[in-house]
């Protein structure tokens, strides 16, 4: 086991920063964006570097519920309580602000948005929520922190090994049975069923958990794995390969690659990738992650992520986003050209981030001195 961690890995708001990015080209970029994968892989990568930072600070916890012989009761209150203030406060200042202006559809989806269930009405109804779109894959990792905690403090550390197994065979066969299942016209069109299913995005958290055991009690396996810098690359070329076989498969959504591997080689990618970037910073990418205004960005990005699709929605922007609104002043803003969508993709990148600077310095970093208070 190490024995000084750091409790804030700075670099690490370096992924952050790719990984919303990844998620605003996907988004903004539509009509000139020939990749439609930016998106997903961005969202993989959050919930790979949810697993590892929250698996760690439950491996530490449970350390020393174990060492101390205590109960693990106030560290759970504790844990929930500290993610609820990180993430609470401004998703249900969103949720108001919804129900204020009548944005999109909220007054018909409002008790799945408060009860962060939105993935499993889009399961249930086979549509998207507007605006709201984006609050399923919150929605997972709210679901995954309410769930995980308890087999971290009640088994025994030699089975986290076990554990972590697991959760990459539930997710990777949870994918797998829904494309051995369900018919071609369920898997043509309602796909979605697997796409924000959570079981179905266990296995990404299990990679993030993966890293934590090796950093924390692996650390000469995991110093290994990063001087082996080759896995990234390959990682990469792994991934585009399955990119590459879904997209010349006969069906769109009725094939092997994109409903089981994608995602999982997505996740092995942001393995590598967090990997790196936790264990060197001498390596042209890892001293781009600890640029000041990349930090930053990656430091405000659950703000950028929670607010852009309300700043722009490519689909549902008329009268429902900001750029909707200035659009109707600035109608060259519904150009659909390159320069005019670009010019549209810059305006929005600036507004989001001084809505997510507001958000920070007025509203997140206040109310985040109180983590401590229990």
């Amino acid at each position: 086991m190490i024995s000084s961690k750091p409790v804030y890995f700075e670099q690490l708001n370096g992924i952050r920063f790719i990984a919303v990015f990844l998620v605003l080209i996907d988004h903004w970029l539509i009509p000139i964006n020939p990749f439609s994968f930016f998106g997903h892989l961005g969202v993989v990568m959050f919930f790979v570097l949810s697993g590892f930072l929250i698996t760690r600070i439950l491996f530490e916890n449970a350390d020393s519920c174990r060492a101390h012989h205590s109960s693990p009761i106030v560290k759970m209150v504790r844990f929930i309580y500290r993610r609820s203030l990180r993430i609470f406060p401004i998703y249900f200042l969103l949720l108001a602000v919804g129900g204020i202006f009548s944005l999109s559809n909220f007054s018909e989806i409002a008790g799945w948005l408060i009860s962060y269930t939105p993935n499993f009405y889009i399961i249930l109804h086979n549509r998207w929520m507007g605006v709201w779109d984006h609050l399923w894959s919150l929605a997972v990792e709210e679901q995954y922190y309410l769930f995980f905690p308890y087999f971290i403090f009640f088994i025994s550390a030699a089975k986290y090994p076990r554990l972590l197994i697991w959760m990459l065979l539930i997710g990777i066969g949870s994918r797998l049975s829904f494309f051995l299942l369900a018919s071609h016209e369920v898997k043509e069109s309602f796909w979605m069923i697997s796409y924000v299913n959570p079981l179905a995005a266990i296995d990404s958290f299990g990679l993030g958990g993966i890293l934590a055991y090796l950093y924390h009690y692996k650390n000469e396996q995991f110093v290994n794995l990063v001087s082996r810098s080759y896995f990234l690359p390959i990682s990469l070329l792994a991934f585009v390969g399955i990119l590459y076989l879904s997209h010349v498969s006969i069906n769109t959504h009725d094939n092997i690659w994109a409903i089981v591997f994608e995602r999982f080689f997505a996740g092995l990618f942001s393995f590598f990738l967090i990997a790196q970037a936790i264990g060197s910073r001498s390596w042209m990418l890892g001293r781009f992650l600890t640029f000041s205004w990349v930090s930053y960005i990656g430091q405000i990005s659950y703000g950028i992520y929670l607010y852009h699709n309300v700043v722009y929605n490519y689909y549902h922007e008329k009268g429902n986003t900001i750029i909707g609104y200035l659009a109707t002043f600035l109608p060259n803003l519904n150009v659909e050209l390159p320069n005019f969508i670009l010019i549209k993709f810059v305006l929005s990148v600036i507004i989001v981030i001084i809505l997510a600077s507001f958000s920070w310095f007025f509203i997140e970093k206040p109310i985040n001195r109180f983590k401590n208070r229990i």
